[in-house]
């Protein structure tokens, strides 16, 4: 699973190397209701990031051990959960759920539910009211189900949905780069999420793959903006791979994700140069900024700082 889903949050870490009750207590303030059981002993290595955007709340969780989670229900939210890392098995009242590493699932409300951790689990949640869904919904269909709306327990492999990656690859990115007193102008983002997973997770509602918000040739453009980064990308180029107008391009990134290609591109890029200084590969700064057409390094580092809170030199030494 790629690890943007898990860095676009580091920099609203609230813990870390922190007590699993810690990070427990903080959790039934702002994500759910449960309570904690440790499995074995350990140090005090728990994680949690979160973020909340227009009603919707992010957050990135590890408690560094074997843990069981029982939540008694989730009051009126649905949770998208994502393994990055590590391995979750879920119990409902008739049957178990084994989650790995790039496996999703939706959580329904008022549902009571045993979560095992294994000691390497890491978590992304997307809580989601469960009033979101049904606008859309009623929306879509002009009726919600008598039964309200539910979700199936069957995981669904992020590995085989790109666009939902990269979807939400490029609202994080967005988030992070934008001052939580002007959250309120993503909600066309939100609205886009919702119908998306509405569309990749099964339930007990069928709505119709043609009122999707986003343009159908995007997954090739973004496919290919993912494959050519370390090259000039213009959008005559683009425009060849969807085979519309450059005005359609500018539209189809307005419409699918608020933003400009260019913008998009520049960004992609950047978190591109993050990966490769994380991971340790990049010789130098300099090199790496070089391989993605960053020529001017004090530019570079002005935007760096701007969406990742840190300049490039920071995130190297951090190693």
């Amino acid at each position: 699973m790629n690890k943007l889903l898990t860095n676009v949050l580091d920099h609203a870490t609230v813990f870390e190397f922190a007590h699993p009750e810690v990070v427990s207590e903080f959790v039934n303030k702002k994500i759910g209701r449960h309570t904690i059981e440790v499995m074995n002993s350990q140090k005090s290595l728990s994680r949690l990031s979160f973020k909340e955007f227009s009603g919707l709340g992010l957050s990135s969780i590890s408690y560094g051990g074997e843990v069981r989670i029982k939540s008694p229900e989730l009051e009126n939210t649905f949770h998208l959960q994502i393994i990055t890392e590590g391995e979750c098995k879920i119990t409902f009242k008739n049957e178990k759920v084994l989650l790995k590493q790039g496996d999703a699932i939706i959580l329904n409300p008022h549902e009571l539910i045993l979560l095992d951790y294994s000691s390497d689990c890491e978590k992304l949640i997307i809580n989601v009211p469960e009033s979101e869904f049904q606008s859309a919904v009623i929306h879509d269909l002009g009726h919600i189900p008598k039964s309200g709306i539910r979700f199936k327990r069957l995981p669904v492999s992020l590995f085989c949905f790109p666009s939902l990656v990269k979807l939400f690859e490029s609202v994080f990115l967005e988030i992070e780069n934008c001052d939580s007193d002007h959250f309120c102008i993503f909600d066309p983002y939100k609205e886009i999420i919702v119908k998306k997973i509405l569309r990749t997770f099964q339930g007990n509602f069928n709505i119709d793959e043609n009122s999707v918000n986003i343009h159908p040739n995007m997954e090739k453009v973004i496919q290919y903006i993912d494959n050519n980064l370390k090259n000039d990308i213009s959008l005559d180029e683009l425009s060849s791979v969807s085979k519309v107008s450059v005005r359609s391009i500018y539209n189809m990134f307005s419409t699918s994700f608020s933003t400009t290609p260019r913008n998009y591109i520049k960004h992609r890029k950047l978190q591109k140069v993050r990966e490769e200084l994380l991971s340790g590969r990049a010789k130098n700064v300099t090199e790496v900024a070089f391989d993605y057409g960053f020529m001017h390094l004090g530019r570079l580092s002005c935007d760096y700082k701007k969406l990742f809170g840190e300049l490039p030199s920071e995130t190297r030494r951090a190693l």
